[in-house]
């Protein structure tokens, strides 16, 4: 009788491969599961810094898949990679947009400071300029003003 050798069947090849190809698929999926549990929500003073730097990471996957894409459509062009194509970069324009409104958005409201506070200091100096051109004098000082100035034109002798 003869030994039968397992490794030259063709199914135990197939199996290996399966096995193979399972065990990365549960490998990758852990390793996606933790990352998404690892990732926090900020809080309300980091979530500017956190939308930044997300919609970089954005800009820079799509538009690597962008490239990716590109130079696989030019060696054999098909209708629905050309769309997937198309949709890609308008997801990165849409990205970059937000990220431009951000940025826009950020100088409105620094800009909006700047003049409030030229406002402010131009007030302060028209009011400090009124007040020091005005004469500040008490009550008594104005009554004796007043009464020594009537006193000489309107005193007779007769």
């Amino acid at each position: 009788m003869e030994s039968y050798d397992s490794s030259l069947d063709p199914n135990n090849d197939i199996d290996n491969a399966v096995d193979d190809i399972i065990t990365q698929l549960s490998t990758q999926n852990h390793s996606v599961t933790k990352a998404k549990q690892s990732a926090e929500v900020p809080d309300t003073g980091e979530l500017e810094e956190y939308l930044v730097k997300t919609t970089a990471r954005l800009i820079d996957t799509t538009l690597d898949a962008v490239d990716n894409v590109k130079d696989y459509i030019s060696s054999a062009p098909e209708n629905r990679d050309v769309a997937s194509l198309a949709e890609l970069m308008r997801s990165a324009n849409s990205a970059i947009e937000t990220m431009q409104k951000i940025h826009a958005n950020k100088e409105n409201i620094q800009v909006r400071k700047d003049v409030k506070q030229m406002d402010i200091d131009s007030k302060k100096e028209l009011n400090l300029l009124d007040n020091t051109a005005k004469l500040v004098m008490s009550r008594e000082e104005v009554l004796k003003a007043l009464t020594n100035d009537e006193e000489k034109e309107e005193v007779i002798d007769i």
